[in-house]
């Protein structure tokens, strides 16, 4: 059973005998991230079923999605901008 309520700035939740709260600032930073993550993976040229699938993962799982985008998409390869080159 899970129960979710609001104290003030914080969400609790009581889950598997655990009680834990986290602040709402920290909330919308997730929230935020998770956005700036799709608007990259929209404007990736990647395949559709592609965007589709990173963009679910992230939606679903959004801290370990988040953190699996960052770290194992290959994200320099599928930039829009594929004629900017870095100067060496």
């Amino acid at each position: 059973m899970v129960l979710i309520m609001e104290l003030g700035n914080k969400y609790c939740n009581y889950f598997l005998d655990i009680y834990f709260c986290i602040p709402d600032y920290l909330l919308y930073f997730i929230l935020f991230l998770d956005a700036l993550a799709i608007i990259d993976i929209i404007k990736s040229n990647r395949r559709t079923m592609d965007k589709f699938l990173w963009s679910l993962l992230i939606m679903i799982f959004q801290v370990f999605g988040l953190v699996a985008y960052f770290f194992a998409s290959d994200r320099q390869r599928y930039q829009e901008s594929s004629w900017y080159q870095a100067i060496p």
